[in-house]
């Protein structure tokens, strides 16, 4: 008996390592793949916005950039009809297939990666309101799937490596590995078993090494710095909360309505569906540069409207509303690029409107009124999608203001039971809802546990 014990022991011990060698190379894929994609964004956007800048001397930067942007639509288009499965953000159809409600060979998962690559890539650069959360999520999933076809015959492989993949997507595009090892398991809804823990942890460990030792990505918003409130202003935060939730609520609806209402009276066809998000991004290039992309520099920015707020409030306001229509009409069209990073830019703008407002009622002091920049983003985040930890976790990570954490909890949780109790349903799940299952994953695979 002690030797069957014995063995067992040493079998389960041998599974959980190689469960963890599993993670470690799914995480050091899909976190150079992402990284990757991360680098050729960020080396060709500063080059694009510096030409584009010459519009005033040059005149005929401005036809060239609609042509470009028209040409562009039409390559989304061409691809999004190929390969559907890139359309949105990519989350809806991950979920979905760890769940195990829909099933995407390898093959499939083949095509996807560099079609969402490319695609996500040509629509960023574009200018469209859209974020790279949720195709580097749908990469890490495709990242992970092929790479488990390696070793399905002599180790473990199952969907809890579209989940692990997912996971290391996201701790890459973001470098926020507790958020994406929460994701999983909050908005995914993956079962808590210690093979997923493992897998996924392993996975999320080496994407962040991948992300910050090899290609040298830090902070995405420098606020470190900002300061808490003191305890006199803490009766604020179930007020921000409540607000930030109401916004949530609004937006999700408005983003939803206005996806639906494009593909059902849409004159055009696919190939040519994504040309007016397309044109308006062109037409913003020269009328409000600030207000293209998932609007990470925007968000950097915001704490410089502390100088004058008298004078600036009516500016923000206007901003963070053109901002809101934008990625309202971006998402349309099924366009390939995500909604978490324009979201957090919204609830940031907000959240910066209302420090601006409390700053003048005298409420809070200047030094203070900034950290309500990461409190909008955590409450307008947490209220559309639902998941507080996830949220508070991605926030903090990205801004790296961890003295802010008893704070941004309790506004995310405000959010999350306003929301709740509004009976809005989460962005995600309205989304996942929404997509054709044309059939399920067959039974037989070998899962981790």
């Amino acid at each position: 008996m002690p030797r069957i014990r014995s063995s067992r022991a040493l079998t389960l011990w041998g599974n959980r390592v190689l469960l963890a060698l599993e993670g470690i190379g799914i995480g050091l894929a899909a976190g150079f793949v992402i990284c990757c994609f991360r680098l050729a964004r960020d080396l060709s956007a500063p080059r694009i916005a510096s030409f584009l800048s010459g519009w005033n001397t040059h005149w005929w930067i401005i036809p060239f950039w609609f042509a470009v942007l028209i040409a562009a639509a039409r390559f989304l288009g061409f691809l999004v009809r190929k390969v559907p499965l890139i359309s949105g953000s990519g989350i809806p159809q991950t979920e979905l297939v760890a769940s195990g409600s829909l099933h995407i060979s390898r093959m499939e998962w083949l095509r996807i990666l560099p079609a969402k690559f490319i695609g996500c890539l040509v629509s960023t650069l574009g200018g469209l309101s859209l974020g790279r959360e949720g195709p580097c999520i749908q990469m890490g999933a495709a990242t992970g799937t092929l790479l488990s076809g390696l070793w399905e015959n002599y180790a473990f492989a199952g969907r809890i490596h579209v989940a692990a993949g997912a996971a290391a997507g996201m701790t890459a595009a973001f470098g926020s590995p507790i958020a994406g090892l929460l994701f999983v398991f909050e908005e995914m809804r993956t079962a808590v078993t210690w093979g997923g823990v493992i897998v996924t942890g392993f996975a999320v460990a080496t994407a962040q090494l991948v992300a910050g030792r090899l290609f040298g990505f830090g902070l995405i918003f420098p606020f470190a710095s900002m300061e808490p409130f003191a305890f006199r202003e803490i009766w604020l935060l179930p007020v921000l909360g409540a607000v930030l939730g109401v916004a949530g609520v609004l937006y999700n609806r408005a983003l939803l309505g206005t996806k639906n209402a494009e593909a059902l009276h849409t004159p055009l066809p696919q190939e040519w569906r994504i040309l007016p998000p397309m044109l308006a991004a062109a037409a913003l290039a020269f009328l409000c540069p600030a207000v293209l992309g998932g609007g990470e520099p925007l968000v950097a920015s915001l704490a410089q409207y502390a100088a004058d707020p008298r004078s600036v409030l009516a500016v923000l306001a206007g901003l963070t509303l053109l901002k809101i229509g934008f990625a309202l009409f971006s998402y349309t069209g099924n366009v390939p690029g995500g909604i978490l990073m324009p979201m957090l830019c919204i609830g940031a703008m907000l959240g910066a409107v209302c420090g601006q407002v409390l700053l003048l009622a005298g409420v809070l002091p200047p030094e203070h009124w900034p950290v309500c920049i990461v409190f909008g983003m955590a409450g307008f985040f947490v209220s559309m999608v639902r998941v507080p930890l996830t949220g508070t976790a991605l926030v903090l990570e990205m801004s790296g203001c961890f003295l802010c954490l008893p704070e941004t909890l309790a506004v995310a949780y405000t959010a999350y039971f306003t929301a709740n109790m509004l009976r809005c349903p989460p962005v995600y799940d309205s989304l996942r809802a929404a997509i054709a299952i044309p059939r399920r994953v067959p039974s037989g695979s070998r899962s981790a546990s």
